[in-house]
């Protein structure tokens, strides 16, 4: 991103981070040497001695036919970023915007083999709350968060059946057929069965490495009912699609 037309403060360094975002967007044929010139600006001699500090860090790697392409060391620095003890910092201002907009309880969570693992929460200035404990797990069988984790993996069935691997038939049947609306919706629900009285739902984001992660909102069953979910469904969607962090994108949909 750049800011303006304003000098970088640095030229050096916005020389280098400008041929980063060249090779970025010109994919892994990369480009020639004349390319890169051409579409930066740089003389040949300024491009070159910059392509080279950026393949001594790994920035910018040379194949066999001598074009240069995006190295691998971006990739590894975002998946750094994006550990899972770095999550709930990252999606604190998003998960606050959530609350304050729909004025009930968000959770953050990522999927721990069969359960889900709840990273953060923030918590409505209201009289009626919601109990709930950053650091539990809980079965994605009967969570709204798991269901829409699952359901943006993609899951086959031969995984569906892990997951539901000894639940009774009837856990079984409701999640697998949660899992399917929320392929369809881009959401999934939970009414009542993990917790009497309390309703959910969540929506589902995936990154370039790493576990899913998703964010739910819950609340009473009085004040979510499922023409509200419904509502609260997309409009999830469509506030994680434009302020989740960057490297997180929405699960997709599937057509019926």
């Amino acid at each position: 991103m750049t800011n303006g037309d304003s000098p970088s403060p640095v030229g050096s360094v916005d020389k280098a981070l400008a041929l980063v975002e060249l090779l970025a967007d010109a994919g892994p044929e990369g480009m020639a040497l004349r390319d890169v010139v051409e579409a930066s600006g740089l003389n040949k001699a300024s491009a070159h001695r910059t392509l080279q500090a950026l393949q001594h860090r790994g920035f910018a790697e040379q194949g066999d036919n001598q074009r240069y392409r995006l190295g691998s060391r971006p990739a590894l620095l975002v998946e750094r970023f994006q550990r899972e003890e770095n999550l709930p910092t990252l999606f604190r201002p998003t998960l606050l915007a959530i609350c304050q907009e729909v004025q009930e309880l968000v959770h953050l969570g990522i999927l721990e083999g069969r359960d889900v693992l709840y990273l953060d929460k923030v918590e409505p200035d209201r009289a009626m709350r919601v109990w709930s404990r950053v650091g539990r797990q809980v079965s994605v069988l009967t969570t709204a968060l798991g269901r829409a984790m699952v359901a943006g993996e993609g899951a086959s069935d031969a995984q569906l059946s892990a997951y539901t691997a000894g639940a009774e038939p009837v856990v079984v049947d409701r999640f697998r057929r949660a899992v399917g609306e929320a392929r369809l919706s881009g959401f999934a629900m939970e009414r009542e069965e993990n917790e009497a009285g309390i309703c959910c739902v969540g929506v589902a984001l995936r990154r370039p490495t790493g576990r899913p992660v998703a964010v739910s909102i819950t609340g009473p069953s009085s004040r979510m009912d499922g023409e509200r979910l419904d509502r609260l469904g997309h409009r999830l969607r469509e506030v994680l699609n434009v302020s989740a962090p960057p490297g997180f994108s929405l699960a997709p949909t599937v057509t019926g």
